[in-house]
């Protein structure tokens, strides 16, 4: 999971780090008493300077230069765009600059787990309903960009895991959970079972949860991973190693993926991240949704957005000039073309119903999986359960019990919340 592994590690970063970071704002300090703060309708001003830093670089970036060109040429100003893609501060220089003053007007493809610790330190500007439809998307997809019930971000592109199929061994992916065993039995299974971002799948769909969603707003002090829904999992994940015996507590996504690639194993669970190595490794594949659960229920893998925002602390006042830049860059039209040049899944419905999609073979299958997928946690807390997803190793392992371990889990979880303070 190139992306969100990414989010994991730079999370906790964001907010620790101190200090000032010069030369890298906005090349325009000036105010207009044209701009307002609740939406996109006042007049923008001409002959402003505004600037995006974008975590997406090429070939999403040469879109998002066109579209911010074309913008800029049909309000008089100019928009500089920053590529950060490469920025080995990760998403923290964003969060340090903005709160030195040094940081962009907008940000462009940020994931969104970002969202709830930007929002928390007030580096973040909430969407006026003005600004963004609701009903462009999945309600799942506007819960990964609320926080506390307010939308905090744009959403660009959806991610999450399906299944990959060795089409040689396999003619048609299963899609309950007894075809599931008994084809896996056959042909071999695997994925990276000790990482929590791809045993949500089975955690959510058999009744776990991470925090609970109370109508929009996640309760930290509510968590679900030693409910009798994530034991059931949990135990699961236990017997894919000692009963089923198709993978043990050592096994990598790098390892189950050479393991698919080379023909070992006939099915691997993983996101689209991995498609262009697994065409290069040359082995016959195909890609379908998770099948249904023991329970008779979908499987729930976690999905990551990517969003762009407007930075609260811009060292501008122009947000109706901001307001309508975040939307030309997020709108359909652009999330067609994103499609177009990275196969990036469009967070728009219309758009992902669309035939470029719907007739991709390495890109339905993904689409259609987002239905029943879960937005990764946005909260600041969710650093914790990362700190603290060890024990599943333990777990799989069969060092300790699922009952135990998921006890233990938790409470390591709540200590890792309170040493954030939260």
């Amino acid at each position: 999971m190139k992306i969100w592994s990414k989010v994991i590690s730079s999370i906790a970063a964001v907010g620790m780090i101190s200090g000032l970071l010069a030369g890298c704002g906005s090349s325009n300090n000036n105010t207009s008493s044209n701009t307002t703060t609740s939406g996109g309708s006042s007049k923008i001003p001409s002959g402003q300077t505004l600037t995006i830093w974008s975590w997406d670089g090429k070939p999403k970036i040469d879109v998002l230069k066109k579209t911010a060109a074309e913008w800029a040429k049909k309000h008089g100003d100019t928009v500089k765009v920053v590529d950060q893609s490469g920025n080995s501060n990760g998403f923290q220089f964003y969060a340090t600059s903005a709160r030195t003053g040094k940081g962009p007007d907008l940000v462009f493809g940020m994931p969104h787990d970002n969202n709830g610790q930007f929002a928390q330190q007030g580096l973040i500007e909430p969407v006026p309903s003005k600004v963004i439809n609701t009903n462009d998307y999945n309600q799942t997809v506007v819960d990964a960009v609320t926080v506390n019930g307010k939308i905090y971000s744009m959403p660009l592109s959806v991610e999450t895991t399906a299944l990959y199929y060795n089409t040689d061994k396999i003619k048609t992916a299963p899609k309950t959970w007894d075809e599931f065993v008994q084809v896996a039995n056959q042909s071999g299974f695997g994925f990276e079972v000790t990482n929590l971002y791809y045993d949500y799948a089975f955690v959510g769909g058999l009744g776990g949860y991470v925090f609970k969603n109370n109508n929009g707003t996640l309760d930290p002090k509510d968590i679900g991973l030693a409910n009798d829904g994530a034991v059931q999992a949990f135990n699961l994940f236990h017997d894919m190693n000692g009963k089923y015996h198709w993978m043990t507590a050592d096994v990598t996504d790098a390892i189950a993926k050479a393991q698919f690639s080379s023909g070992k194993i006939g099915m691997y669970i993983s996101g689209p991240w991995n498609v262009p190595d697994i065409k290069k490794s040359g082995v016959h594949y195909a890609i379908a949704p998770l099948p249904t659960l023991s329970n008779g229920q979908a499987a729930t893998p976690f999905m990551g957005v990517k969003t762009a925002f407007v930075n609260a602390r811009s060292p501008q006042n122009l947000r109706a000039a901001e307001w309508s830049l975040l939307q030309a860059i997020t709108n359909a039209s652009e999330q067609e073309q994103l499609y177009n040049v990275s196969q990036a899944i469009p967070a728009i419905e219309k758009v992902q119903s669309e035939s470029a999609v719907q007739n991709a073979p390495n890109s339905k299958p993904f689409a259609d999986q987002v239905k029943t997928a879960v937005p990764m946690p946005n909260i600041p807390q969710m650093q914790a359960v990362w700190g603290a997803q060890s024990v599943i190793k333990n777990i799989v392992s069969g060092k300790v019990s699922p009952e135990v371990g998921t006890t233990d889990f938790v409470k390591n979880i709540q200590k890792g919340i309170q040493v954030q303070g939260s």
